[in-house]
């Protein structure tokens, strides 16, 4: 695992995690609070809507308290002989001018005000003045209650609110008839708080006087039925609840707030499904939620990019060193004079790069000049100790008169030593390696004479490919020095064939006296032994120029003969890669 990762699972299990466990607790209690926060926000709604709607009675109640002891109204229902007497217009110009004022100011919401007087002879004059006995018709009531009393009243497809009260003379204090004032149910109902919450989220306001009878609901055809008894139930005790209460009404649970109005037998309710309330616990959370996530994430991300700009300099620093295994030492020098330890540790491993380029550079150069030093050398060991015999056998033929074979062996040595030499290249032609191989048996013919046969057979694809110089000529020496020495009918055997695509074999046998396998495998490692130098340098030669996958075997039976055989790569040019 990267630097950078383990710092950012360190970040995750000693920052993170406590954040997100906080972050739950926190959400426990945040649910409890919200909870709490609602109720109390319900209750003040509640509490706020109560008071509006109190406010509205009230001034409903001081306008026929106002109209009560109106001097105009006192008159026409404790004098109704007198106004008889003056006539029904009269009658009703005079009440007209009294409630004027009140149907200017309220004219959009009071259907009506009518007075009914208890005196039999009064007269109607069928818009204000009404006689007692049909206010009982359209209350549906025999006895009238002597205090003020709301009802629900359907009129003309349409509820109303009527507010009902007695007027009482002022002089004797006795009962003269009744007012009725009906108004639309908005003017009492509508308050600010239930119209900036409309519906309350699944919820409703509801409005019932003392026996369940509602008064108000948001659906109007729910008005003038009973409440459910689950709510009746557990209304009857208290005034008002101080805590929300809980109930399934028709298998849905609900919280349920409630309040008794002033100075009317109306209790308001407030009741809301219990999922519109934990929707707006979820909602919270989820925000909340949302909120932490986003948060995390954002300081994850600087996390991770702090992190990884405080690691910068170890990566590259892993990186140079990456290289560096796989044998890739050029320096990437980024660094500044200045920074922290990272800085200065990168700079030195590029400055130990530098140095050790340049040491492996000058070995590689010290090997280079070694190798064709040693190659120079075990060159030079194969040529000079033949040129000195050969020279000597010349002059002894010229001494000896022998004139043709001396010219025969200068012209071979000249071509042995011309092919030798090649321009100062160490790679030559395949056939110009065998034909040097032939100068060299026949100076030794001329020398020593005929004791052997050598026969060739010979790949005709390889005389135009490149191989070393002078690796055939010391492995013929071998098998005529050693090999076939005291040998009768002596044969050498000289084959050349393509092994496969990238290699070809040469093999030099006879059938000589042969050696034993130790005696083999110590020509190929030892160049002190008079017998193996010259197969010890051409298989020192061959693994210089070539690798060490080629160069020279030995396979001898002694009594048998030996088989020494050469592998070399297949080269089409002179020049070594």
């Amino acid at each position: 695992m990267k630097l950078h990762k383990k710092l950012m699972l360190v970040y995750f299990v000693t920052i993170l995690l406590p954040i997100i466990g906080l972050t739950q607790y926190f959400l426990n209690q945040m649910s409890d609070l919200i909870i709490r926060y609602v109720s109390d926000s319900y209750q003040k709604i509640l509490t706020q809507s109560s008071s509006g709607i109190y406010y509205n009675i009230r001034f409903y109640e001081s306008i026929l308290d106002n109209l009560t002891v109106s001097e105009t109204v006192q008159d026409v229902l404790t004098h109704p002989d007198v106004y008889r007497e003056k006539g029904v217009y009269i009658m009703n110009r005079e009440i007209s001018r009294s409630v004027r004022f009140i149907q200017a100011h309220q004219a959009t919401d009071v259907e009506s005000i009518e007075f009914y007087s208890a005196s039999p002879d009064m007269i109607s004059d069928g818009v204000y003045l009404f006689p007692f006995d049909r206010l009982q018709r359209v209350l549906g009531m025999t006895e009238i209650p002597d205090s003020k009393f709301w009802r629900l009243e359907y009129s003309k497809d349409k509820y109303f609110y009527a507010l009902v009260r007695p007027i009482h003379s002022i002089g004797e204090f006795q009962k003269i008839g009744y007012i009725k004032l009906t108004v639309q149910i908005p003017s009492i109902t509508y308050v600010q708080e239930i119209a900036d919450n409309p519906s309350i989220p699944g919820g409703s306001f509801i409005i019932a006087d003392s026996t369940g009878r509602v008064m108000f609901h948001p659906d109007e055809n729910m008005l003038d039925r009973q409440l459910p008894e689950e709510i009746t139930n557990r209304t009857s005790e208290r005034l008002s609840s101080e805590s929300e209460l809980s109930m399934d009404i028709h298998g849905t649970a609900y919280v349920m707030w409630y309040r008794k109005l002033q100075n009317v037998d109306w209790t308001a309710y407030l009741l809301v499904p219990k999922d519109s309330i934990q929707l707006k616990v979820k909602e919270m959370r989820q925000t909340i939620i949302t909120a932490a996530f986003i948060c995390s994430v954002i300081f994850s991300l600087m996390t991770l990019l702090v992190t990884r700009r405080l690691t910068r300099g170890i990566r590259r620093l892993h990186a140079k060193v990456s290289r560096a295994g796989r044998g890739v030492l050029f320096t990437d020098r980024r660094t500044t004079a200045k920074g922290d330890e990272i800085t200065g540790l990168e700079r030195s491993f590029d400055n130990m790069l530098d140095n050790l380029r340049e040491l492996i550079h000058e070995n590689y150069v010290e090997k280079l000049e070694r190798r064709e030093m040693e190659f120079n050398f075990l060159q030079t060991q194969i040529n000079p100790h033949f040129l000195y015999n050969t020279l000597d056998a010349i002059k002894n033929e010229i001494d000896m008169d022998e004139k043709q074979k001396a010219i025969r062996m200068v012209v071979s040595l000249a071509d042995l030593f011309r092919i030798s030499v090649s321009k100062g290249s160490n790679m030559i032609r395949f056939n110009e390696e065998f034909y040097h191989a032939k100068c060299y048996l026949q100076i030794h013919e001329i020398r020593f004479g005929t004791k052997y046969t050598v026969e060739w057979d010979i790949d005709p694809r390889l005389p135009h490919l490149y191989t070393l110089k002078i690796i055939l000529q010391p492995l013929l020496e071998n098998a005529i020095q050693h090999g076939l020495k005291d040998v009768r009918d002596g044969k050498i055997v000289v084959k050349g064939k393509h092994a496969n695509e990238e290699s070809v074999i040469i093999t030099v046998q006879d059938n000589g006296v042969g050696m034993t396998k130790e005696q083999a495998a110590a020509l190929l490692q030892n160049s002190s032994s008079p017998k193996g130098i010259g197969l010890f340098n051409v298989n020192s030669r061959i693994r210089m120029y070539f690798g060490n996958e080629y160069g020279l075997s030995v396979q001898s039976e002694r009594g048998k003969g030996t088989e020494i055989m050469l592998k070399l790569p297949i080269k089409e040019s002179g020049e070594h890669e």
